[in-house]
């Protein structure tokens, strides 16, 4: 059958344990490699405790729904017990890792392997042109493609154990390194996740619309009085009492991202990005008729998810900058943009 592909799911995060659960469910023989500080003995530990299976609870309106199990064959810290053996490699993984990470498996890659990255923002493409060469790509006949949105919006309830899925999104753009793997690429994705649509190279998914242009526009505005020393009175749910103000300004960047994808285009890199309400509309569909605002308000996905704060022992929250939403999405989001722009 078409699940005789072999999958590694990289990396001990939210989605990580959603895929880990997921791909042996959905029937492939799945390897788990999570190389960061004791996560891989963490992982094997929690999934010992309840049979050497992880758990994830998908939302009732998602398909799946409900609680699933998956077993993977393989958890470890070893690049070693996994890459050798995957077809497919799956890294939903923040940006400053990947140089790290690929790496790390360098030594390992098989002949016409597949990495799949999501997000896949913050230049995958030229990292990996630093770290493998793009001799030692072509000769191992390698592709590279960033997928978004990240499929599922998820957290961790009990570490190697149990995960909570609000989202499981339906369309997927793909951008591909070489761009003439696209197709093959878009078939991977499909397998992966149900979905794939090919937007062309890998830069037409780093400068998508997606988690740069959202969170810390979403945080400006909630902390841009906050100082050092200062305290925020709530932790409000960061989707559900969405503002104007908030919305504003993501559409304020959105339309700074079209122009610097036309100067691109007419310099002969081919670039196409959609407005930021398009590209929610494709990722979250049913919110035609209103504004970017009330879709973050009323969507099913988006419920429940409270602002990267951390509540202080007198009272009161300040922003925890090591959240990913501060040490992804800004210094490899907004200046990758800003980068280009330059």
């Amino acid at each position: 059958g078409s699940n005789n592909m072999k999958v590694a799911v990289i990396g001990g995060g939210n989605a990580s344990h959603t895929l880990a659960a997921l791909f042996p469910h959905n029937g492939f023989e799945t390897y788990w490699l999570a190389t960061y500080e004791d996560e891989a003995e963490r992982i094997k530990a929690g999934m010992a405790s309840q049979g050497g299976v992880i758990q994830a609870t998908f939302a009732h309106q998602l398909t799946p729904s409900g609680l699933i199990e998956g077993k993977p064959v393989v958890v470890s810290k070893d690049p070693a017990e996994v890459i050798p053996f995957c077809d497919v490699i799956v890294m939903p993984l923040p940006s400053f890792s990947y140089f790290d990470v690929f790496t790390a498996m360098k030594p390992y890659l098989k002949d016409n392997a597949f990495i799949c990255v999501t997000p896949g923002q913050g230049g995958v493409d030229w990292v990996a042109k630093q770290v493998f060469g793009t001799d030692m790509l072509k000769a191992k006949n390698i592709t590279i493609f960033s997928t978004l949105p990240m499929p599922f919006n998820c957290r961790i309830t009990e570490f190697g154990k149990h995960v909570g899925v609000q989202a499981f999104k339906p369309s997927y753009m793909v951008g591909t390194y070489p761009l003439e793997k696209s197709a093959e690429a878009v078939a991977v994705n499909v397998k992966l996740f149900g979905h794939g649509k090919s937007i062309g190279r890998v830069l037409c998914v780093t400068m998508l619309p997606s988690n740069p242009v959202l969170h810390p526009q979403r945080l400006y505005r909630l902390c841009k009085d906050w100082a050092p020393g200062k305290t925020l009175p709530e932790n409000p749910l960061f989707y559900e009492q969405m503002d104007h103000e908030s919305t504003d300004l993501m559409e304020i960047v959105s339309k700074e991202l079209l122009a610097i994808a036309s100067k691109l285009t007419e310099l002969g890199c081919d670039v196409e990005v959609p407005f930021v309400k398009a590209y929610l509309d494709f990722v979250y569909p049913g919110h035609e008729s209103v504004d970017t605002c009330e879709l973050f308000r009323s969507e099913e996905g988006f419920k429940g998810f409270r602002c990267p704060f951390v509540e202080l022992e007198g009272g009161g929250f300040e922003p925890n900058f090591k959240n990913r939403y501060f040490t992804e999405d800004i210094p490899l989001g907004l200046c990758v943009f800003k980068g280009l722009a330059d």
